[in-house]
């Protein structure tokens, strides 16, 4: 008896936060006035436009109160997510666990808020017998919990922003990402599943939505950004929202740190619409912020693979850049260069080497060198000799790795390389050989004979 008034006393203090909250989460998603019409109409029976911002607040809390029992079972969904399992071995489970639960009241009240958003958009885009009335307090009600990227809105109101697009009720994804090699069950012979299309008035209304996000604060657009990552891996509304030009839009005109959000989006974006994207890549390259540069430098390695030898020209202009950060961010992409067009990789190792930072040739030692030495075993331009003469501490460490697996695989082109350091610095590998005679005495001086022209070269490590 003392747990079920327990769970009483918690529903009704949870629901009354949530009258509170969704007072003020509709009078928020009205403040931009009028509303979207409805997607989804019944020919019988025309929808009634409510008068004011304040009747659609006054319908949304009345259905709301009146409702306790929907209230009650979203909260039993709720207890189940939030409350963990180490709760259960209290001595007093249920009493913690409800203690739990009211020290979290505005998490709990958002999962049952967006739970409640999801039925009236449900019976709102109902093709059967569509409700008008919840969907203009559907509809508030969403713009009003969307205000930061918190995982509720990231993930179910991207759901009914979707659902709403496609006039779709929320409660199943009406589409999915593209299938791909990159799924461990995908098959190449099997063909993809029917496809949906958006409906003209549910994306009317997604525009309406989106238009508010991004009018918003900063956090907002940068709830905003998080959809559009997950809209662009949908191709069905990528072209009935009009999303590249969204993109190149706010990439030209919101703050920074909203646009080198967005530059994360570019490469997906050249593989559904090449030409849409370069201008979206334009006006990325335009704008001289540091974020924003930084952003499309971490992106090479992805638009390497989509755009080939095309990406050539941005890798060698942010690999220029005056800012040395954004040059060691344009650096890591080299080791996808040698992957992809390993004729382009000496060109530009070359000049690096060279850079008067020592990150960077930290930098080139850690991830770069090894697909180096698979082209150039012998290391014909010198780049691991430059490297080892230098003494760096943290580049030599990785060196050594290189040079220990180099002489047990490839013992020509160990000579080579050890023939000019020597060349250079008669004790240069001291240091190496110290750390190869723990692992295998005799075969340092096999090597040290071979090197002195005593003694046959070395046969490669079984």
């Amino acid at each position: 008896m003392a747990f079920g008034r327990s769970r009483q006393e918690t529903s009704a203090i949870v629901h009354t936060h949530c009258v509170e909250l969704l007072q003020e989460l509709m009078r928020f998603g009205t403040l931009e006035w009028p509303l979207p019409p409805p997607p989804v109409r019944d020919a019988d029976l025309p929808v009634v436009e409510p008068a004011s911002p304040a009747k659609v607040v006054e319908m949304g809390v009345g259905l709301f109160s009146v409702d306790r029992a929907s209230m009650v079972r979203h909260l039993d969904v709720a207890r189940e997510a939030i409350i963990p399992h180490r709760l259960s071995l209290t001595v007093d489970p249920q009493k913690e666990g409800e203690r739990w639960l009211l020290r979290r009241l505005d998490e709990v009240a958002e999962r049952i808020l967006f739970a409640t958003c999801e039925e009236w958009l449900g019976l709102a885009l109902d093709p059967d017998a569509p409700d008008g009335d919840r969907w203009y307090i559907g509809i508030s009600l969403l713009n009003g919990l969307c205000r930061a990227p918190t995982p509720q809105a990231t993930n179910r109101g991207y759901h009914m922003l979707e659902s709403i697009a496609l006039a779709h009720p929320p409660g199943s994804w009406p589409t999915r990402p593209d299938p791909g090699p990159h799924q461990v069950d995908w098959k190449p012979e099997n063909a993809p599943g029917a496809s949906v299309g958006a409906d003209e008035a549910g994306i009317d209304a997604s525009h309406w939505l989106l238009d508010q996000l991004e009018q918003g604060d900063l956090e907002r657009r940068a709830l905003l950004v998080s959809w559009l990552r997950l809209m662009i891996e949908r191709p069905a509304l990528v072209t009935g929202l009009a999303l590249p030009m969204r993109l190149e839009q706010m990439v030209r005109d919101q703050p920074v740190e909203v646009a080198a959000e967005l530059v994360g989006c570019l490469p997906r974006l050249f593989e559904l619409d090449e030409q849409a994207a370069q201008v979206v890549l334009i006006s990325v390259r335009m704008r001289r912020d540091l974020q924003v540069r930084r952003a499309l430098a971490e992106v090479l390695p992805a638009l390497l693979r989509v755009l080939g030898t095309d990406a050539l020209n941005l890798l060698d202009e942010l690999l220029a850049d005056s800012e040395v950060d954004i040059q060691l961010a344009a650096a890591s992409a080299l080791r996808q260069l040698a992957v992809l067009f390993p004729q382009e990789l000496t060109s530009r190792l070359a000049v690096l080497a060279e850079h008067e930072d020592v990150r960077m040739r930290r930098l080139l030692a850690q991830t770069v060198l090894r697909d180096y030495l698979e082209l150039h075993p012998d290391d014909e331009h010198g780049f691991l000799v430059k490297f080892w003469l230098e003494r760096d501490d943290v580049s030599r460490a990785r060196l050594r790795e290189l040079l220990i697996r180099q002489q047990d695989v490839v013992p020509e082109g160990f000579s080579s390389v050890a023939r000019n350091i020597l060349d250079a610095d008669g004790a240069g590998l001291d240091d190496l050989w110290a750390t190869l005679e723990v692992r295998d005495a005799d075969r340092v001086q096999a090597w040290r004979g071979h090197l002195a022209g005593e003694g046959p070269l070395p046969a490669p490590t079984p």
